[in-house]
């Protein structure tokens, strides 16, 4: 029997150039080349150095683990988290350490997803399902089943999305009390499915993610609230109320946000500039959104990026 994870290691639209504008897409081109050849290393940022766990088998690395859990997601020190992982939860697993284990393995999980590595996020995710429910890690078990949902949207399996959603809700109601955190987290995943379904509900997702901002501003978690004012901004974008999706994230600007939160910032306001046609804004965000994909090697991310810059040089549209 094979060991489980924790035990083992568009139609374009035509309009006249500009000579200012043609100078400025050559540059914009130009550097969006440079960014391409630049970021083929699968190394994490510079400052992940300050970063190093501690060295004696007095079973310490749980503890350290959990500890920078947070900052290191913040920070983009992905690769480093997934090298020490499993070793974590090992060690959790010999100190009868259930919900630690699976509290590392669903932060293992949703940094393969924002790397883009969604079949191994499914995997990690489905691992620390069943055995946070054998263990009757409730928390956990709510946990991974948005995971799942957030990687089955990621993939476009929108009824298997929908699913472990829904079973999520379901277990939200049936093993209360649960924390702010979690709930919160349940409802920002199933609002965001609720807007990016094949047949989207626009009304009832913007009250679910009202629902989970209330959560994160009690909590004052800040990167959660940039993300679902981000959320909420791109339900105003989707019934193209562009202006106002503009006034939502442009209320975020101020705020300290992790890497990731920035790079989702600037390409929402990189897409609303693009369809206003301000163009140079909208690439000259759209950069900024594919250095710091490309920094943090979230490869869907940067493929995003990537077509939307294509797009403004060509004075297209992408899909939303």
């Amino acid at each position: 029997m094979q060991k489980p994870f924790f035990l083992t290691v568009s139609q374009p639209c035509l309009h006249k150039y500009k000579a200012k504008w043609f100078v400025f897409l050559s540059a914009v081109l130009f550097a969006h080349a440079a960014v391409a050849e630049g970021q083929v290393s699968n190394e994490d940022p510079a400052v992940c150095q300050k970063f190093q766990p501690p060295q004696s088998e007095s079973g310490q690395l749980v503890d350290w683990l959990l500890r920078h859990s947070l900052e290191m997601k913040r920070e983009g020190c992905w690769q480093a988290y997934i090298q020490l992982g499993p070793q974590a939860m090992r060690e959790a697993a010999m100190q009868s350490r259930f919900e630690d284990q699976v509290r590392i393995a669903l932060t293992v999980a949703s940094i393969y997803f924002y790397r883009g590595d969604y079949d191994q996020s499914r995997k990690v995710a489905e691992e620390a399902c069943n055995y946070a429910q054998e263990h009757e890690e409730w928390d956990g078990y709510i946990f991974s089943l948005s995971q799942l949902s957030a990687v089955a949207r990621a993939q476009g399996r929108k009824e298997a999305a929908m699913e472990y959603s829904e079973k999520g809700m379901e277990a939200l109601e049936k093993y209360r009390p649960v924390g702010p955190f979690l709930e919160a987290k349940m409802l920002y995943n199933y609002g965001a499915l609720l807007s990016d379904s094949d047949k989207p509900d626009l009304d009832r997702a913007r009250i679910v993610l009202k629902r989970s901002l209330a959560l994160y501003e009690v909590l004052k978690d800040v990167d959660e609230i940039v993300r679902a004012n981000l959320r909420l901004a791109r339900i105003d974008y989707l019934e193209g109320k562009y202006d106002r999706a503009l006034a939502v994230i442009e209320s975020v600007e101020a705020i300290p946000k992790s890497a990731r939160s920035q790079m989702l910032y600037h390409y929402l306001l990189a897409k609303t500039h693009h369809r206003m046609e301000d163009w140079e804004i909208a690439a000259a965000e759209a950069l900024r959104a594919l250095a710091l994909a490309s920094r943090m090697n979230a490869s869907e991310d940067e493929k995003r990026a990537r077509a939307l810059l294509t797009a403004i040089g060509n004075m297209a549209f992408v899909n939303d």
